[in-house]
């Protein structure tokens, strides 16, 4: 009879638990197609709501069948001392990387939208969950800050092991910094000029934006940080030529340009004067 009404009861529980699972699954696809809507391209806020909706509904899952199965476990306590200790074990990278998540919640390092840098991985975040982050991958090369169409799945755990760099005050304005090396003989205040003159050409129509944005990023951080103007160092290298190293704050979307303008008219009047000269 008794084992009649414990088998009864787990019966229960068990449709319990398919129930709390199918309704909240259910909900969770009706919510993300209500927010979608059928459109292509998702803003950022959208994304944000769908991430917020699909970890809402794992959350309450778990909490759920902890709810519904807390009376068994409360009678197999002692068992569950050594079986915890064997989930551990065999679930060490799941803890790390849920660790990781509530390190990323706890300290608000990042959010749907923006540019992070992780070890190796650095890219815009579209997606994030208990357990992992995608990133669309940025490029890595420092003249280029477009998209590579790559998706990087980084695990969470990689938060504890790993500094988290936000680099979302460049997805507008960047400090972009390039350099072209060239031959002694040549005269380098010329052209240094030159490239002064060209830059306050081509910063003409985004400068004062530029420096609006500059004040925001040292309101926003509260760390002084290097005003908008331009900058043009001279320095050498082992093999006795000279480098000159510009660093322009500009549009994200434009520091490419920029620096092949730059670089073809120092490429064009070192070809005049018959000195060879090397983009770096």
């Amino acid at each position: 009879m008794l084992e009649s009404l414990l088998i009864s009861y787990l019966d229960v529980q068990f449709v319990q638990s398919c129930a709390l699972i199918a309704v909240m699954l259910s909900l969770r696809i009706f919510l993300v197609y209500l927010i979608k809507r059928n459109r292509e391209i998702l803003t950022e806020g959208r994304r944000h709501w769908i991430t917020s909706v699909k970890n809402f509904s794992w959350l309450t899952i778990v909490f759920g069948l902890l709810a519904i199965w807390w009376p068994e476990l409360k009678n197999f306590a002692f068992s569950i001392a050594a079986v915890t200790l064997a989930l551990v074990i065999a679930t060490k990278e799941l803890i790390l990387c849920f660790s990781g998540a509530m390190l990323r919640a706890g300290t608000g390092a990042f959010t749907i939208g923006d540019w992070i840098e992780v070890g190796p991985h650095q890219g815009e975040v579209i997606d994030y969950n208990m357990f992992s982050t995608t990133l669309q991958e940025l490029d890595r090369s420092p003249n280029d800050y477009s998209f590579t169409g790559k998706i990087i799945l980084i695990p969470n755990s990689l938060f504890l092991s790993e500094s988290i760099k936000n680099m979302s005050f460049f997805k507008r304005y960047v400090f972009h910094r390039f350099s072209v090396v060239i031959e002694s003989p040549l005269s380098v205040t010329d052209i240094q000029q030159w490239i002064m003159s060209e830059i306050n050409h081509l910063s003409a129509d985004f400068i004062e934006i530029a420096r609006r944005y500059n004040a925001f990023i040292e309101k926003r951080t509260g760390v002084d940080v290097p005003g908008p103007e331009p900058r043009i160092m001279i320095s050498t290298n082992e093999y006795a030529k000279r480098i000159i190293t510009v660093i322009v704050f500009c549009p994200t979307e434009k520091a490419a340009e920029l620096e092949g303008h730059i670089t073809q008219g120092v490429l064009e009047r070192v070809y005049q004067t018959g000195m060879p000269a090397n983009p770096v």
